[in-house]
């Protein structure tokens, strides 16, 4: 989003502000991760043998330290993440968290006030996506797919899940939970419990965020170049909003 030129009217609150973080897991080597990565986030690396799965989490946390300590001003190793029930991560009396990645591309999304939801997708040919959202979409927006280009049923998903994430729920609160209709470059959503929807094009990824409780924020991206890397990713433009 652009910020605001002019301040804010009296009587009202200046808008919320979020930063998404990202970067290319290729880019983080290791002496990113010994530099951001604590013992405790270690500790979790016994659940994954994989180890594609093992090098995606160490990479992913060490974006999120990263995200934390650029967002407060603190150490990056001085917050302690948790997960809540469902799956959430916490930063405990700190700012709202969420992650996300697809193939190299990682997400980290941090929000001082309210929840905050991303979500990441590299958009795959499946013959199954439409039953998909026959099933577990809106019957309006299957309708709405029905003819669309493929990727419009991953601009939905990100969206969704991004919400749900946000809620706390994840993909079991159900992803007709929330109704989008988009319309480049605006985003109509209808929800129990609103929330502001932004949609970003990332090469041939789509990026969802979703943020409730605080508003209509102000939404930065914000790239990590770090150490290893050799070039920046490029820039992820806004494709759709909350009106």
């Amino acid at each position: 989003m652009t910020p605001c030129a002019a301040e804010a009217p009296r009587g009202v609150h200046a808008p919320a502000r979020l930063t998404v973080y990202y970067a290319d897991s290729q880019d983080i080597g290791a002496a990113d991760i010994d530099a951001l990565v604590t013992p405790e986030d270690r500790v979790r690396l016994a659940a994954f043998t994989h180890p594609r799965r093992r090098s995606e989490y160490l990479a992913g946390r060490a974006l999120l330290r990263y995200a934390l300590e650029r967002s407060t001003g603190r150490a990056a190793g001085s917050h302690r993440v948790t997960t809540r029930d469902g799956g959430k991560p916490e930063c405990v009396s700190g700012p709202a968290i969420s992650q996300s990645h697809s193939g190299r591309m990682l997400m980290c999304a941090v929000a001082p006030d309210g929840e905050i939801g991303i979500d990441v997708q590299l958009p795959r040919l499946r013959q199954w996506n439409m039953e998909i959202a026959r099933r577990y979409f809106c019957t309006a927006e299957y309708e709405r797919l029905r003819g669309a280009p493929a990727d419009a049923f991953y601009m939905l998903w990100v969206l969704k899940e991004a919400y749900l994430k946000a809620l706390g729920c994840g993909l079991a609160g159900g992803l007709d939970y929330i109704e989008c209709r988009i319309e480049p470059p605006l985003i109509e959503a209808r929800a129990e419990i609103p929330a502001h929807l932004a949609l970003y094009s990332a090469g041939d990824a789509f990026v969802g965020v979703a943020a409730v409780g605080c508003g209509r924020p102000e939404i930065e991206m914000q790239r990590w170049l770090a150490r290893s890397a050799n070039t920046a990713p490029p820039p992820i433009p806004l494709a759709a909003t909350a009106a």
